[in-house]
Protein backbone atom coordinates (compact mmCIF):
# COMPACT_ATOMS: atom_id res chain seq x y z
CA UNK A 1 0.00 0.00 0.00
CA UNK A 2 1.11 3.32 -0.96
CA UNK A 3 2.17 6.20 1.35
CA UNK A 4 -0.57 8.24 -0.02
CA UNK A 5 -3.24 5.43 -0.12
CA UNK A 6 -2.88 5.75 3.68
CA UNK A 7 -2.63 9.17 4.02
CA UNK A 8 -6.04 9.40 1.92
CA UNK A 9 -7.81 7.02 4.14
CA UNK A 10 -10.47 8.18 6.78
CA UNK A 11 -10.91 4.96 8.18
CA UNK A 12 -7.00 4.88 8.76
CA UNK A 13 -5.94 7.89 10.43
CA UNK A 14 -8.75 9.06 12.55
CA UNK A 15 -10.44 11.73 12.40
CA UNK A 16 -10.45 14.42 15.30
CA UNK A 17 -13.25 13.63 17.58
CA UNK A 18 -16.25 16.68 17.50
CA UNK A 19 -15.88 16.90 21.48
CA UNK A 20 -11.87 17.77 21.24
CA UNK A 21 -12.42 20.17 17.92
CA UNK A 22 -14.78 21.86 19.94
CA UNK A 23 -12.44 22.47 22.85
CA UNK A 24 -9.84 23.29 20.90
CA UNK A 25 -11.77 26.00 18.72
CA UNK A 26 -12.23 27.36 21.83
CA UNK A 27 -8.68 27.32 23.34
CA UNK A 28 -7.99 28.78 19.90
CA UNK A 29 -9.83 32.12 20.66
CA UNK A 30 -8.16 34.76 20.97
CA UNK A 31 -9.98 35.14 24.68
CA UNK A 32 -10.77 31.73 25.36
CA UNK A 33 -13.38 31.12 28.26
CA UNK A 34 -11.88 28.15 30.27
CA UNK A 35 -15.16 27.63 31.93
CA UNK A 36 -16.25 26.67 28.96
CA UNK A 37 -13.51 24.35 28.18
CA UNK A 38 -13.68 22.70 31.56
CA UNK A 39 -17.43 22.16 30.90
CA UNK A 40 -17.22 20.11 27.44
CA UNK A 41 -14.27 18.36 29.67
CA UNK A 42 -16.53 17.38 32.31
CA UNK A 43 -18.67 15.38 29.61
CA UNK A 44 -15.95 13.56 28.39
CA UNK A 45 -15.34 11.24 31.18
CA UNK A 46 -12.94 8.67 29.41
CA UNK A 47 -10.73 11.74 28.61
CA UNK A 48 -11.17 13.21 31.58
CA UNK A 49 -9.57 10.17 33.02
CA UNK A 50 -6.10 10.07 30.55
CA UNK A 51 -6.08 14.19 30.83
CA UNK A 52 -5.61 13.27 34.88
CA UNK A 53 -3.46 10.36 34.63
CA UNK A 54 -0.87 12.42 31.96
CA UNK A 55 -0.45 15.31 34.07
CA UNK A 56 0.14 13.14 36.89
CA UNK A 57 2.31 10.45 35.60
CA UNK A 58 4.55 12.75 33.98
CA UNK A 59 4.13 15.81 36.94
CA UNK A 60 3.27 17.68 34.19
CA UNK A 61 3.89 21.66 35.41
CA UNK A 62 3.65 20.76 39.17
CA UNK A 63 7.08 19.43 40.29
CA UNK A 64 5.07 16.41 42.14
CA UNK A 65 1.74 18.06 43.65
CA UNK A 66 -0.88 15.84 42.48
CA UNK A 67 -3.68 17.40 40.42
CA UNK A 68 -7.59 15.85 41.20
CA UNK A 69 -9.44 17.75 38.60
CA UNK A 70 -9.53 19.11 35.34
CA UNK A 71 -10.18 22.49 36.57
CA UNK A 72 -7.18 22.47 38.53
CA UNK A 73 -5.03 21.20 35.62
CA UNK A 74 -6.17 23.86 33.07
CA UNK A 75 -5.73 26.44 35.74
CA UNK A 76 -2.08 25.57 36.15
CA UNK A 77 -1.25 24.07 33.04
CA UNK A 78 -1.76 27.28 31.31
CA UNK A 79 -3.56 27.65 27.54
CA UNK A 80 -0.52 25.99 25.61
CA UNK A 81 -0.11 23.04 27.98
CA UNK A 82 -3.59 22.73 28.33
CA UNK A 83 -4.03 22.28 24.51
CA UNK A 84 -1.30 19.33 23.77
CA UNK A 85 -2.83 17.92 27.00
CA UNK A 86 -6.38 17.68 25.66
CA UNK A 87 -4.80 16.42 22.19
CA UNK A 88 -2.47 13.65 23.11
CA UNK A 89 -5.07 12.48 25.76
CA UNK A 90 -7.90 12.38 22.97
CA UNK A 91 -5.21 9.83 21.08
CA UNK A 92 -5.35 7.37 23.82
CA UNK A 93 -9.20 7.09 22.79
CA UNK A 94 -8.54 7.08 19.30
CA UNK A 95 -6.77 3.94 18.51
CA UNK A 96 -9.31 1.02 20.15
CA UNK A 97 -8.10 -2.74 19.85
CA UNK A 98 -5.45 -2.71 16.82
CA UNK A 99 -5.45 -5.98 15.32
CA UNK A 100 -2.26 -7.52 16.67
CA UNK A 101 -1.15 -5.07 18.68
CA UNK A 102 -1.11 -5.21 22.72
CA UNK A 103 -2.25 -1.42 23.27
CA UNK A 104 -1.31 -1.38 27.16
CA UNK A 105 2.06 -2.68 26.23
CA UNK A 106 2.15 0.05 23.63
CA UNK A 107 1.36 2.60 25.73
CA UNK A 108 3.45 1.43 28.24
CA UNK A 109 6.55 2.30 26.15
CA UNK A 110 5.26 5.58 24.44
CA UNK A 111 4.65 6.77 28.29
CA UNK A 112 8.04 5.95 28.84
CA UNK A 113 9.46 7.73 25.97
CA UNK A 114 7.55 10.95 26.65
CA UNK A 115 8.77 11.05 30.26
CA UNK A 116 12.23 10.57 29.48
CA UNK A 117 11.54 13.22 26.71
CA UNK A 118 10.23 15.89 29.57
CA UNK A 119 13.02 15.03 31.68
CA UNK A 120 15.69 15.88 28.97
CA UNK A 121 13.85 19.11 27.77
CA UNK A 122 13.47 20.10 31.44
CA UNK A 123 17.42 19.78 31.31
CA UNK A 124 18.01 21.71 28.63
CA UNK A 125 15.49 24.25 29.08
CA UNK A 126 13.47 23.36 26.29
CA UNK A 127 9.36 22.82 26.27
CA UNK A 128 8.40 20.12 28.65
CA UNK A 129 5.09 19.86 26.99
CA UNK A 130 6.47 19.54 23.48
CA UNK A 131 8.70 17.26 24.04
CA UNK A 132 6.58 14.61 26.24
CA UNK A 133 3.59 14.90 23.59
CA UNK A 134 5.61 14.43 21.06
CA UNK A 135 7.32 10.98 22.79
CA UNK A 136 3.57 10.04 23.64
CA UNK A 137 2.93 9.71 19.98
CA UNK A 138 6.32 8.65 18.29
CA UNK A 139 5.09 5.46 17.80
CA UNK A 140 0.54 5.82 16.22
CA UNK A 141 2.03 5.78 12.77
CA UNK A 142 2.86 1.95 13.45
CA UNK A 143 -0.28 1.33 14.89
CA UNK A 144 -2.29 2.95 11.26
CA UNK A 145 0.58 0.74 9.49
CA UNK A 146 -0.58 -1.97 11.19
CA UNK A 147 -3.90 -1.53 10.38
CA UNK A 148 -3.57 -0.89 6.78
CA UNK A 149 -1.38 -3.98 6.45
CA UNK A 150 -2.01 -6.31 9.07
CA UNK A 151 0.56 -8.74 7.29
CA UNK A 152 3.69 -7.26 6.54
CA UNK A 153 6.82 -8.92 8.16
CA UNK A 154 8.41 -5.29 9.09
CA UNK A 155 5.21 -4.62 11.39
CA UNK A 156 4.80 -8.36 12.87
CA UNK A 157 7.37 -7.95 15.84
CA UNK A 158 6.34 -6.20 18.65
CA UNK A 159 6.93 -2.31 18.86
CA UNK A 160 8.58 -1.44 22.07
CA UNK A 161 11.56 -4.05 21.75
CA UNK A 162 11.91 -3.92 17.49
CA UNK A 163 15.19 -1.66 17.44
CA UNK A 164 15.34 -2.41 13.48
CA UNK A 165 12.01 -1.78 12.98
CA UNK A 166 12.39 1.91 10.99
CA UNK A 167 15.34 0.24 8.56
CA UNK A 168 13.25 -2.79 7.92
CA UNK A 169 10.00 -0.66 7.48
CA UNK A 170 12.07 1.20 4.53
CA UNK A 171 13.36 -1.52 2.94
CA UNK A 172 9.93 -3.45 2.94
CA UNK A 173 7.70 -0.34 2.15
CA UNK A 174 9.63 2.23 0.76
CA UNK A 175 8.90 4.92 3.93
CA UNK A 176 8.22 3.94 7.58
CA UNK A 177 5.86 5.00 10.78
CA UNK A 178 7.94 8.17 11.25
CA UNK A 179 6.04 10.02 7.93
CA UNK A 180 2.56 8.07 9.09
CA UNK A 181 2.45 9.41 12.52
CA UNK A 182 3.48 13.22 11.18
CA UNK A 183 0.97 13.25 8.96
CA UNK A 184 -1.39 11.93 11.41
CA UNK A 185 -0.13 15.15 14.31
CA UNK A 186 -0.65 17.08 11.43
CA UNK A 187 -4.20 16.29 10.69
CA UNK A 188 -4.70 16.63 14.68
CA UNK A 189 -3.36 20.30 14.38
CA UNK A 190 -0.72 19.04 16.44
CA UNK A 191 1.99 22.76 16.96
CA UNK A 192 4.43 22.17 13.70
CA UNK A 193 7.68 21.64 16.38
CA UNK A 194 5.73 18.38 17.62
CA UNK A 195 4.85 17.32 14.17
CA UNK A 196 9.00 17.52 12.89
CA UNK A 197 9.59 16.07 15.59
CA UNK A 198 7.65 12.95 15.00
CA UNK A 199 8.98 12.75 11.33
CA UNK A 200 12.57 13.40 11.86
CA UNK A 201 12.55 11.07 15.33
CA UNK A 202 15.44 8.20 13.41
CA UNK A 203 17.35 10.88 11.69
CA UNK A 204 17.23 13.50 13.80
CA UNK A 205 18.52 17.07 12.38
CA UNK A 206 20.74 19.29 13.64
CA UNK A 207 19.84 23.47 14.23
CA UNK A 208 17.86 24.80 17.16
CA UNK A 209 14.42 23.88 15.90
CA UNK A 210 15.36 20.02 15.42
CA UNK A 211 16.76 19.57 18.94
CA UNK A 212 13.26 17.76 19.55
CA UNK A 213 13.86 15.57 17.36
CA UNK A 214 16.86 14.77 18.91
CA UNK A 215 15.59 14.79 22.43
CA UNK A 216 12.82 12.02 20.86
CA UNK A 217 15.19 10.10 19.25
CA UNK A 218 17.79 9.37 22.75
CA UNK A 219 14.37 9.40 24.39
CA UNK A 220 13.24 6.40 22.02
CA UNK A 221 17.07 4.31 22.48
CA UNK A 222 16.69 5.26 26.31
CA UNK A 223 13.34 3.41 27.10
CA UNK A 224 13.92 0.41 23.98
CA UNK A 225 17.51 -0.19 25.96
CA UNK A 226 15.31 -0.89 28.82
CA UNK A 227 12.67 -3.00 27.05
CA UNK A 228 15.38 -5.04 25.88
CA UNK A 229 17.64 -5.18 28.83
CA UNK A 230 20.83 -3.92 27.85
CA UNK A 231 23.04 -3.48 29.76
CA UNK A 232 26.90 -2.85 30.74
CA UNK A 233 29.01 -3.04 27.51
CA UNK A 234 26.71 -3.92 25.22
CA UNK A 235 24.92 -0.65 26.27
CA UNK A 236 27.50 1.60 25.85
CA UNK A 237 29.04 0.69 22.79
CA UNK A 238 24.99 1.42 21.34
CA UNK A 239 24.04 4.96 23.09
CA UNK A 240 24.29 7.62 20.65
CA UNK A 241 26.99 9.66 21.61
CA UNK A 242 26.43 11.81 18.66
CA UNK A 243 23.13 12.91 18.88
CA UNK A 244 23.47 13.76 21.91
CA UNK A 245 26.21 16.18 21.40
CA UNK A 246 24.77 17.57 19.20
CA UNK A 247 21.92 18.53 21.86
CA UNK A 248 24.79 19.66 24.26
CA UNK A 249 23.64 16.62 26.51
CA UNK A 250 26.74 16.30 28.53
CA UNK A 251 25.40 13.95 31.60
CA UNK A 252 25.14 10.78 28.84
CA UNK A 253 25.52 8.21 32.00
CA UNK A 254 21.89 8.49 33.18
CA UNK A 255 20.32 8.08 30.01
CA UNK A 256 22.41 4.31 30.46
CA UNK A 257 21.14 4.08 34.03
CA UNK A 258 18.11 1.58 34.26
CA UNK A 259 15.98 4.64 36.88
CA UNK A 260 16.40 6.99 34.53
CA UNK A 261 12.95 7.19 34.97
CA UNK A 262 10.06 6.11 36.93
CA UNK A 263 9.07 3.09 34.61
CA UNK A 264 5.52 3.30 33.82
CA UNK A 265 3.63 0.47 35.72
CA UNK A 266 0.91 -1.57 33.69
CA UNK A 267 -1.91 -0.13 35.43
CA UNK A 268 -1.04 3.61 34.69
CA UNK A 269 -0.76 2.60 30.83
CA UNK A 270 -4.07 0.28 31.00
CA UNK A 271 -5.86 3.20 32.46
CA UNK A 272 -4.76 5.75 29.69
CA UNK A 273 -5.51 3.02 26.82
Amino acid sequence: MKLEDILATDALIPSLPEAVDQILAELQNDEPDLRRVNQLLSGEVGLTVRILRLVNSARYATGGERIATVEAATAILGLDATRQLVQAAAVGGAFKGVPGVDMTDFWRHSLDVAKISQSLAEELRLDKGVSFTAGLLHGVGDLILKMAMPDRASLQPGFAADDGRYEAQLAELGYAYPEVGAAFASRWRFPDRIVESIRFQCEPQEGEEKMYSSLLYLSCWSARAHELDIEGTALLDTFPHGVARTVGLTDTDRLCDDQVIAWTPVDEARDFS
